[in-house]
């Protein structure tokens, strides 16, 4: 019998529910037998029945913010709604959670969460991975004026969409009014979001964990990528984040067949529809051209083109 808890957050709109059935079904299939999970999934507007069958994988509380708090919430004309949900967990959560783990839904578990569980944060507020894409605050699509908000350029910058949180200092140490000062005062558009402004105001009050419990799946073990460890060939947590999402199309690199096996668990739950004309083509490019056109996307990547 389960002696243990494993709370976990997810915000997430309609469109993303298989992915989170498919990430629950994963972390259910490695989580020790001594830990329950339970979800806190924020959302507006998700079907009582859609609600109903992720419980049926993990034990689910439905949240829904009040409407105070979604007109609080940071937006951004590139970004769903729920994008900025993450900001509102220090108020939506019950307040006798003391930690929670933040999950994106578009992610595979390979291994036990429990083993990430248990790592202390050390007094931080938050324990995350490095970001591949964006390893410094200083590096393009980064945090913007960094220079003004006292940022070494050599500070780190993680990946939020893993996110160990200690909800009591998180609220102690005023990150939400914080966040909402990096917000209004900024003096460049912001690329991402919640992610950035953790960045720029938890910049010094972070824990790094292994990349590999946040592994970028457009990036890890790809031929055009030099990797930094062998943290690919150990994954904890594979990140499929960008327009490649291998719920609507095949993708390349390793851990499409992992996705696809557990994917097929849970369609009978949410049946999916037929992939667009652009999946398909995504789908392609990633299969057959990325490796060679991957410096021209990085690129235009970096000059915010795509």
């Amino acid at each position: 019998m389960p002696s243990s808890t494993l709370p976990i957050a997810c915000a997430i709109n309609q469109s993303y529910v298989l992915p989170l059935a498919v990430m629950l079904e994963s972390l259910k299939e490695h989580l020790r037998p001594s830990f329950q999970p339970v979800l806190y999934l924020v959302h507006t507007g998700i079907p009582q029945s859609s609600i109903a069958t992720i419980s049926s994988i993990v034990e689910t509380h439905s949240i829904i913010p009040s409407d105070a708090q979604l007109s609080a919430a940071p937006r951004a004309p590139h970004f769903p709604r729920e994008a900025s949900f993450p900001l509102l967990l220090p108020e939506v959560l019950p307040p006798a959670l003391e930690r929670i783990l933040f999950l994106d839904a578009d992610m595979l578990v390979l291994e036990d969460l429990a083993n990430l569980w248990e790592t202390p944060l050390d007094q931080h507020v938050v324990a995350a991975a490095p970001d591949a894409a964006v390893p410094l605050c200083s590096a393009p699509r980064g945090v913007k004026c960094w220079p003004a908000l006292g940022i070494p350029p050599a500070a780190p910058y993680f990946n939020a969409g893993v996110l160990m949180i200690h909800m009591t200092r998180y609220r102690q140490r005023e990150v939400t009014r914080r966040v909402h000062q990096y917000f209004e005062t900024t003096c460049e558009p912001i690329d991402f979001l919640h992610q950035e402004a953790l960045n720029a105001v938890l910049w010094d009050d972070w824990k790094p964990l292994d990349s590999r419990w946040n592994l970028l799946a457009s990036r890890a073990g790809r031929p055009y990528e030099r990797p930094v460890s062998n943290a690919w060939r150990q994954p904890g947590i594979v990140h499929f984040a960008g327009r490649m999402k291998p719920w609507r199309a095949p993708i390349g690199g390793p851990f499409n067949e992992p996705y696809r096996k557990v994917l097929e668990r849970v369609l009978p739950l949410f049946p999916r529809e037929p992939p667009g004309l652009r999946e398909q083509l995504y789908s392609v490019y990633d299969w057959y051209f990325r490796a060679a056109f991957y410096s021209v996307e990085q690129y235009l990547w970096r000059q915010r083109l795509i």
